[in-house]
């Protein structure tokens, strides 16, 4: 069943640092280690055998440029407390339970406002707070948890008891941050979770690798939708008529794609998909990367007839904690596919507490309306932060989410199924994220073969699943983005967890439509699943034993590299829809 307990029985700890992404993860260290690390951090068990998390020294520090300009406006986000968090728990573990008659039993959008939503009065005190510190309210909707507002520098500085300073990493990239923890005023602290928007730095990493090819046309290498539906057994399902229809799934995108390039892979393979709705949040993104078409395409090629709306927003905390908000309050969609992460020892000290109970609400919410959210578990392996320290990412750790890990897969004949590994390349220090969490506590569900193991600390333990991610056994996609490539020079082979969390995305879009239901949270399902065994109809996962992700290996059972493993979908999905 579910996890019990509110949040503070979920959560472990949190810790001093910076978001990390991609170039910037050795640079962006010094700014707010300046201030004092949180007094309230709890010790590691002392059973755990991971390196405790600490403050690494960067080996190559961005400059401060000195004071923000004092008449700069800032975006900031305030998460509103939600009510009855105890019962809240109980509903999300009944829902996820078998035995209890309100299982599978979601709450639409409204209800779930009316019982466990901020009320309209404690918002209309947040907004009135924010006010009478000079802010800007921007929206303060009813369907969302936050309350968005602008403010000067000067009036922030002055509200919030911080200095900020601007930056320049040694990629160039130019950025706001705050000198220390921002102290929240005892009438609206009451009121709201934090403040998210202090650090305007680009702190989430995309989860795709591209593997540089010679131009080749579409029947060169890479898993195209019939080699993938062969490799993991989803052709039954594709035989029995499923191919998404009537399923909306959303995507969490920090980067801009272009409909043509999806066009020209949906008619390569014969999907006649219908076209990506595409909503902006906070701005939407102005770049462009692999990333979307690859969340795309592979949606596509399992569950074609599915709706796919692209969420696109910036990459900061305060953009991101918008756009997930905006996924699971509007409840557009059944499924939710995150390929995008940052470091969990590096959350920025001013904005951890408000981000960190924001995406707690968002996907608590998320569950408790039957949504199913999948998120990617990295691609830098047992090394989150690309540094010698073992750390997973956020928001994969969320024990309210599905992580889904990476591995190398190997086909036989026809395409059929050969052998996995746990993805992991030492030359290029990348892998399958995974291990142990140091911010959330294991949740109950969380239990079976290789779940307690020599490095279990009482922690939540990721990924849960995993799939296809290592580059050199990628996914076929079409990509002319910013490569100036034109025509079928523009077919490459792309991998990364954020290929495997699509692709999960996708076949429970099938399993929801065979079922005539949501499936909502995974994770009770899955691990019952896989303690159970085979059925008669065989084995649920690819049970991966070899590989690892740079430091755990994989072994029989659940493992730090893959999970459970990846799926047969054609005996997974009717064992889940048994359930």
């Amino acid at each position: 069943m579910a996890s019990t307990g509110g949040r503070s029985t979920v959560r472990r700890w949190v810790v001093a640092g910076v978001a990390l992404s991609g170039a910037l993860c050795a640079t962006l260290l010094i700014g707010l280690f300046a201030a004092d690390a949180p007094a309230q951090r709890a010790a590691p068990s002392a059973t755990a055998s991971h390196s405790a998390p600490r403050a690494v020294a960067p080996s190559s520090a961005p400059v401060r440029l000195g004071p923000t300009d004092p008449a700069r406006t800032l975006a900031l986000s305030f998460p509103l407390r939600g009510r009855d968090s105890s019962s809240l728990s109980a509903l999300l573990a009944a829902i996820s339970d078998p035995r209890s008659p309100q299982y599978h039993h979601y709450l639409t959008a409204a209800e779930y406002a009316a019982a466990y939503g901020p009320s309209a009065a404690q918002r209309d005190a947040a907004v009135a707070a924010l006010r009478a510190l000079g802010l800007t309210i921007t929206a303060s909707g009813d369907a969302s948890s936050l309350v968005k507002a602008n403010g000067s520098v000067s009036q922030i500085e002055a509200d919030f008891g911080v200095r900020l300073f601007d930056y320049r990493a040694a990629d160039g990239t130019r950025y706001v941050a705050a000198d220390g923890v921002p102290r929240l005023p005892a009438a609206l602290a009451a009121l709201v979770a934090g403040v998210v928007g202090l650090d305007t730095r680009p702190v989430v990493a995309r989860r795709s690798s591209k593997l540089s090819l010679a131009p080749q046309d579409v029947s060169g290498g890479g898993l195209d939708p019939s080699a993938l539906r062969a490799a993991y057994d989803v052709g039954p399902l594709i035989q029995a008529g499923m191919d998404g229809s009537g399923e909306t799934i959303a995507v969490a995108e920090i980067d801009r794609f272009r409909q043509s390039d999806v066009d020209i892979y949906d008619s390569a393979f014969a999907l006649d998909s219908p076209p990506v709705q595409v909503v902006k949040v906070a701005g939407g993104s102005t770049t462009l990367s692999p990333e979307p078409v690859l969340d795309i395409e592979v949606l596509h090629a399992i569950a074609p007839k599915a709706q796919v709306i692209a969420y696109e927003s910036g990459s900061d905390l305060g953009s991101l904690t918008q756009m997930f908000d905006q996924i699971v309050s509007d409840n557009r969609a059944q499924i939710v596919s995150i390929s995008l992460g940052a470091c969990e020892l590096g959350i920025d000290q001013s904005s951890a507490s408000g981000f960190l109970d924001s995406l707690d609400t968002t996907f608590q919410r998320a569950d408790a309306q039957g949504m199913t959210v999948l998120v990617s578990s990295g691609d830098s392996g047992a090394y989150g932060c690309q540094d010698n320290h073992l750390s997973v990412d956020l928001p994969a750790s969320s024990p309210f989410v599905t992580s889904v890990g990476g591995t190398a897969l190997f086909l036989g004949s026809g395409n059929a199924y050969n052998r996995e590994y746990g993805w992991e390349g030492p030359l290029e220090a990348s892998g399958g994220g995974g291990g142990v969490s140091q911010t959330y506590h294991r949740p109950s569900w969380q239990t079976g073969p290789g779940v307690d193991n020599s490095y279990s600390d009482g922690a939540r333990e990721v990924p849960d699943v995993s799939a296809d991610a290592d580059p050199l056994t990628g996914y076929r996609v079409y990509y002319s983005g910013d490569t100036g490539c034109s025509g079928n020079d523009c077919w490459t082979v792309v991998g990364g967890t954020s290929a495997a969390a699509p692709f999960w995305a996708g076949l429970i879009a099938l399993a929801n439509q065979q079922g005539h239901r949501k499936l909502g949270f995974l994770n009770p399902a899955l691990y019952a699943i896989g303690a159970s065994g085979a059925s008669a109809g065989g084995a649920p996962f690819h049970d991966v034993t070899g590989g690892g992700n740079l430091y755990y290996q994989a072994a029989p059972g659940w493992d730090y590299s893959t999970g459970w493993g990846s799926p047969d979908a054609a005996v997974l999905v009717p064992m889940l829809l048994a359930q």
